[in-house]
């Protein structure tokens, strides 16, 4: 809308009686959203009746539900359905559109009304103005004239006190010199006028500064008026600086809304065994889950989500898809082992406006350890440094040779040898521990390489915060007459029922990177089994 100062209604209404929805959101949203969807573009508007818009060919409707989208800012529907928006607000996009998707826009009316409030009041204003100007100038003008010094006319005596010689009702002029007539004109400085109907210079004086007055306190008043409706609320043709849409992955205070949603969606699939889980979760986190209900499953336990005290979330600003962002969940401490206070770190991607969110990775970190998010005016934190995405990727190679060798590199982050890390150095100590009668155990392991976690880091108070993830594969060599048994975690994930003396166990072990001055510190709680299968 090329205007500021006032306020526009939109209104559209369906003369075929079919439902209506309209919505605003910002522009990263509907041009996700309406991607290769068959579409009316309205782009400007020119008062009284003109606007440009052009028809983009597509698909006949968008792939998921309009009215489902998590997204819209507001939306309504109805046989006809209005907006007002703030022309001085921050942009948005309007879409209306039918209610059903089944349904057409056809016998559609959409109309626009833009508040003009003041308008003929400062027209009045401008008019009296123009007047009164020249009013002025009319003024000036004739005073100007009636001032002005005039030469008398030819011929015209001039009329005077009578000479001494003369009588006293004579009515001859006095003579010159040698009795000869005075000039018919006299020079203009030598002229004096005649005193008899002239009025005292005082009092003349007294007039002009009167009526300068006048003219004065006029003259400030009207500019007073007018001064005072220049900022009227009134609609002013404007030509708005065309920027790109951004926004955060997830609104200010939404991070409770999405956190709540995201539990009870894991509650219910996991009480299903699993259905439903791609659609609120994805790698590699995806894969840690299946195992874990098939684990649970064996051993006839039943897995639930943890409960959260408190949330936080935390994404930079994007101008398009896809987004990511970071949720903080404070567990309630029912909801997790031991004595430590936890908070789970959860990476949320989300491909399109089309889409859900989904969460990749998951890993507890020690509350006490959670770093504080500096986000700005319209909650955006701002991503991790290059350093740190540099830190990350050196990092993933230091956690994957400690898992395999159980020693820390010099220089590589702390942490290593505690929680998760040491599990699992523990667990193929064990199965390395000649009472365990393996021949042999091989350790394997690189990093996951089909998310970019470099990509996604935040920056913190002090630093950064990032997450990733190593892949292990354990080779387990038994002697041939002994029975494999590595009890019912391994079991309940196994691909095959071949009979052999080697197994190949896969796991998981994702980690969270934090960065707090120069120091660089790894955190796992804990590690996964993924699969396995005998050859």
């Amino acid at each position: 809308m090329p205007y500021s100062g006032s306020s526009v209604t939109v209104t559209a209404k369906n003369s075929k009686g079919t439902e209506l929805f309209v919505g605003t959101a910002s522009g990263v949203d509907a041009d996700s959203y309406l991607d290769g969807v068959a579409q009316e573009q309205i782009s400007d508007v020119s008062f009284p009746n003109s606007a440009s818009h052009r028809f983009t060919p597509g698909d006949e409707k968008p792939e998921a539900a309009i009215a489902d989208r998590d997204w819209w800012i507001s939306t309504d529907t109805g046989k006809t359905v209005a907006k007002t928006f703030d022309l001085d607000a921050e942009p948005q996009v309007l879409v209306i559109a039918p209610a059903n998707s089944d349904d057409s826009l056809d016998g559609t009316t959409v109309s626009l009304q833009m508040r003009v409030k003041g308008v003929f009041a400062l027209s009045l204003l401008g008019i009296a103005g123009t007047i009164i100007l020249a009013g002025f100038s009319v003024f000036f003008f004739m005073r100007w004239w009636a001032a002005r010094i005039r030469p008398p006319k030819k011929g015209a005596g001039r009329i005077g006190n009578g000479g001494s010689d003369g009588g006293a009702g004579g009515s001859e002029g006095s003579s010159g010199p040698k009795g000869e007539p005075g000039p018919a004109t006299q020079p203009i400085s030598t002229v004096q006028p005649g005193t008899a109907g002239q009025a005292p210079p005082r009092r003349r004086d007294l007039r002009n500064r009167r009526s300068l007055r006048t003219v004065t306190a006029a003259m400030m008043g009207t500019g007073l008026v007018l001064s005072g409706c220049a900022n009227m609320p009134i609609a002013k043709p404007s030509s708005p600086d065309v920027t790109p849409y951004e926004r955060t992955a997830v609104r200010p205070g939404e991070a409770g809304k999405f956190m709540t949603n995201y539990t009870e969606s894991l509650d219910k699939t996991l009480g299903d065994k699993g259905s439903d889980l791609d659609k609120i979760q994805a790698a590699p986190l995806i894969d840690h889950t299946r195992a874990q209900i098939q684990i649970a499953d064996k051993a006839k336990q039943k897995l639930r989500a943890p409960n959260f005290t408190e949330v936080v979330a935390g994404s930079p600003s994007f101008t398009e898809y896809p987004m990511w962002f970071y949720a903080f969940g404070t567990a309630d401490k029912k909801s997790t082992d031991g004595d430590k206070q936890l908070t789970q770190v959860m990476l949320v991607t989300r491909e399109s406006a089309s889409t859900d969110p989904l969460v990749r990775s998951a890993s507890y970190i020690p509350t006490d350890q959670m770093p504080t998010l500096m986000a700005d005016g319209s909650g955006a934190v701002k991503k991790g440094p290059k350093e740190f995405a540099d830190d990350m990727t050196t990092a993933s190679g230091d956690v994957s040779s400690f898992l395999v060798d159980g020693k820390a590199k010099s220089g590589g982050p702390e942490g290593l040898k505690e929680g998760g890390f040491k599990g699992f150095r523990d667990y193929v100590g064990d199965l390395r521990d000649k009472d365990s009668g393996f021949d042999k155990v091989d350790v394997d392991c690189k990093p996951y390489e089909d998310l970019k976690f470099e990509d996604m880091a935040l920056s913190t108070e002090n630093g950064a915060i990032g997450m990733g993830e190593v892949r292990c594969t354990l080779t387990i060599k038994a002697p041939s007459d002994y029975a494999l048994d590595l009890g019912d975690t391994v079991e309940a994930v196994k691909t095959n029922d071949k009979e052999g003396d080697t197994i190949k166990v896969d796991t998981a072990h994702p980690y969270v990177l934090m960065k707090t001055g120069d120091e660089l510190t790894a955190v796992a709680t804990d590690w996964n089994v993924l699969s396995s299968k005998v050859e």
